[in-house]
């Protein structure tokens, strides 16, 4: 290769490495425009003091009380802290993204000659901001807005106007019980089924009322998340004055939470003229509810509570008597085997701790609180019975009906309720010699 060729060559390669180290690499791709937009306020979360919200003819207050937000107008009342939050997100992070000088026909075009919403935010220095919002562009994306006094309009968000276009109903806190499920330490409960009274002990939810037993767990959240999280769908007084009303001086519900801080929370509710309504403690107003609400808070016990027939522990399990309609049998625990002693024949055989216990783990589908004469008959003559005993004498004992179409019935010793489970328990304990 010739000199010059060479000498070429190098200049060519160290141009390309210095426009890709100089140009190319540090920055974006260069078809890539800059953002030229700018913060259409300087002022930071900490700095509001107050916003005032003007739409449709009505305004609202909002002012920060003790690190709360309140609303002081058109009513006194306790402020939705997420509908706030995210206003103040929107007004802080706005960006005009383009300016405009329009006419007189171009601002009512843009609906700024009669704004749809208009925010004025007052600051802790004593400083105010304005922001007028009109319609949203052809995209979509973005909403013409004016700031202060000037006469420009601008582009901006259209999330901005998508959280400051709020009524008063939407700044409303609408919290019913005004309390996290993490902070409720026990719970008494009246209502059209009977009383209900649970407590958390250890970190896991037990029945005290009607009788003393397990929750099945996911009942239990449900309950929890729906109390906790049901909200007003309307209110329909700011005070008190006039329980009767509604319903609610003799209320079909109380629910009282027990707060881990010790304080209380109440609810008291009721239906009147087919319309479900509430009062809590902490709030003055009285509030229209959901029907779907006011049917969790009348719950039964039966449907919070665990569906396992009871507490079964394998590991201390030291013999099993089964009686059904093919044999009578019985098996006890020798190490980590079950062997069968009776019937005779099959004496000594190793017993499947699957068909001879898993059975019993069975949960119920339903709790029977008061069953009928039929299903009292059945039980009166089971079809299976069986003895469960463990390593320290104590004894359960189970029985079992014959079929009730797909179901059959199940009560336990010291237990009241039958437990209606399905067939298939009962099929799982017919058993016979053959089978061992």
């Amino acid at each position: 290769m010739k000199r010059n060729t060479l000498i070429l060559l190098l200049l060519t390669a160290g141009i390309g490495i210095a426009v890709y180290f100089l140009e190319i690499k540090p920055g974006t791709p260069r078809d890539v425009k800059p953002d030229e937009s700018k913060p259409a306020f300087t002022f930071k979360r900490e700095d509001i003091e107050s916003i005032s919200i003007n739409r449709v003819g009505q305004t609202v207050a909002l002012e920060e009380k003790d690190g709360k937000w309140t609303i002081t107008q058109p009513v006194a009342a306790a402020a939705s802290q997420s509908a706030v939050d995210s206003l103040i997100g929107s007004l802080t992070s706005a960006r005009v993204e383009r300016k405009l000088s329009p006419s007189g026909d171009e601002m009512r075009s843009f609906g700024l000659e009669n704004p749809a919403v208009t925010v004025e935010v007052t600051l802790k220095n004593g400083q105010s901001q304005t922001l007028k919002l009109g319609t949203k562009d052809f995209s979509g994306l973005s909403v013409y807005a004016q700031i202060g006094d000037s006469k420009e309009a601008v582009l901006t968000p259209a999330s901005v106007l998508t959280s400051s276009d709020k009524s008063l109903n939407d700044l409303r806190d609408k919290a019913i019980l005004g309390a996290s499920q993490f902070d409720i330490k026990g719970i008494t409960l009246r209502n059209e089924n009977g009383q209900i009274a649970l407590a958390k002990e250890g970190g896991e939810w037990e029945l005290k009322k009607p009788v003393e037993a397990g929750v099945d767990a996911a009942e239990m959240n449900s309950f929890l998340s729906e109390i906790t999280s049901g909200e007003a769908d309307e209110f329909v007084s700011q005070t008190a004055d006039d329980l009767a009303k509604y319903g609610l001086d003799n209320p079909k519900i109380t629910l009282t939470a027990q707060l881990n801080d010790g304080s209380e929370r109440v609810i008291s509710a009721s239906v009147k003229d087919d319309n479900h309504y509430a009062k809590a403690s902490s709030r003055a107003e009285v509030v229209k509810i959901s029907s779907s609400l006011y049917d969790k808070l009348n719950v039964k016990a039966s449907d919070l509570r665990s569906k396992e027939l009871f507490k079964l522990n394998r590991e201390n399990l030291s013999k099993i008597e089964i009686k059904n309609p093919n044999l009578r049998l019985t098996a006890e625990k020798s190490g980590d085997k079950w062997v069968v002693k009776e019937p005779a024949d099959k004496k000594d055989k190793d017993a499947s701790a699957s068909k001879i216990i898993s059975p019993f783990e069975t949960k119920a589908d339903e709790i029977v609180e008061s069953p009928g004469s039929d299903v009292r008959a059945k039980l009166a003559k089971p079809a299976v019975e069986a003895r469960l005993t463990y390593k320290d004498g104590k004894v359960i004992e189970v029985k079992i009906s014959s079929a009730d179409g797909d179901n059959a019935y199940v009560t336990v010793n010291g237990h009241p309720e039958v437990f209606k489970v399905k067939k298939q328990m009962l099929d799982d304990l017919s058993f016979k010699a053959a089978d061992f």
